[in-house]
This record gives structure tokens, C-alpha cells and sequence, in this order.
């Protein structure tokens, strides 16, 4: 195992080299409290998560603090939605006829309807007659709000916390 220290690296088998081998004013990440010896312990950035990235580094940005972006967000209450009105207009009705008696007889209970002896009787009760037809099913919307409450958003993702040093 090598280890790190301020003037170079100490191997496993004791060998040490001393040559400078990170530059004074590197920044790294360290999991562990504190900065080793020789780093300074850096804190402009608190309570911020890392983003890797392609282009440049060293850059920052966002405006909510880690915890705070993921925190538990818990609603009390229920969910209710409203739903819109929405009148029909004749192309979204679906197509359809009406029928209607003209003239001759009916079976006199005034409901229209003959009950005669058969089809061939057409002249006792008139004839049925219909209307053009219309309508063509075209869809239609209604628009909906609502809002959701008595529910439990956990978003707290795990980490781990680290430090940044950079070489004294």
C-alpha cells in the first residue's frame, strides 16, 4: 500500500520517493474529515453534490442545497380533480338518424308505433321517414386540474460526505 504525504509517497516495502509529484494548488477529493497534512481543507462548497462532465471542469451552478433538493416531502390531505365541461358540437356527436312517422295511423296509446298485422300494411300506419343524417364521431377533450396531497415523496438518495483538500 502506498501512502500519501506531503513531501512524495511512502511505499509498502518503506521505499519513499520525494519528488513533487501532485503541484501545490491541486484539489482533491478525500473521504475521510479533514484534509491530510500538507492540504488545506477547502470550504467554498457545502452541501452540494458532484456532476462529472465532458467538457470543462471546475465550474459550478444550481441554487438549491443537496438536502434541501432531496429531502422527504410529505402531503396530508386527498387527491380530488376537476373535470371541465365541454359541450358537443355536431361533428364530434357520433352519426346517427332519427326516425319519425308521417301521416296514417298509429295504436292510439299516441306513442307513434303501429303493431299492424304485418309490413304490408304500410297505408294503415303511415310511413317512417328519416331524417338526414349527422354527426361524425370526431373526438373530443375535456381539460382536467387537480392536485395531489396526503402522499409521501422520498427522495432522499443515499451519499457519502467528502472533503476537498488542496496541495499547501
Amino acid at each position: 500500500m502506498a501512502v500519501l504525504t506531503s513531501t512524495g509517497i511512502t511505499f509498502s516495502d518503506a521505499t519513499s520517493t520525494t519528488t513533487n509529484l501532485i503541484p501545490a494548488g491541486t484539489q482533491m477529493l478525500f473521504f475521510q474529515t479533514n484534509a491530510p497534512t500538507g492540504w488545506t481543507k477547502q470550504t467554498t462548497h457545502n452541501n452540494k453534490t458532484l456532476r462529472v462532465v465532458t467538457g470543462n471542469g471546475g465550474g459550478s451552478g444550481g441554487n438549491q442545497a443537496f438536502t434541501t433538493a432531496f429531502a422527504n416531502r410529505s402531503f396530508s390531505g386527498t387527491v380530488s380533480v376537476s373535470v371541465g365541461q365541454h359541450t358537443l358540437t355536431q361533428a364530434q356527436m357520433p352519426s346517427h338518424t332519427h326516425t319519425i312517422l308521417v301521416g296514417g295511423a298509429d295504436d292510439n296509446n299516441h306513442t307513434g308505433n303501429y303493431n299492424g298485422p304485418s309490413d304490408s300494411d304500410a297505408g294503415a300506419r303511415g310511413w317512417n321517414r328519416s331524417v338526414r343524417n349527422t354527426g361524425s364521431g370526431q373526438q373530443h377533450s375535456h381539460n382536467a386540474s387537480g392536485s395531489l396531497s396526503g402522499a409521501t415523496l422520498d427522495v432522499r438518495v443515499q451519499y457519502i460526505d467528502v472533503v476537498v483538500g488542496r496541495k499547501n
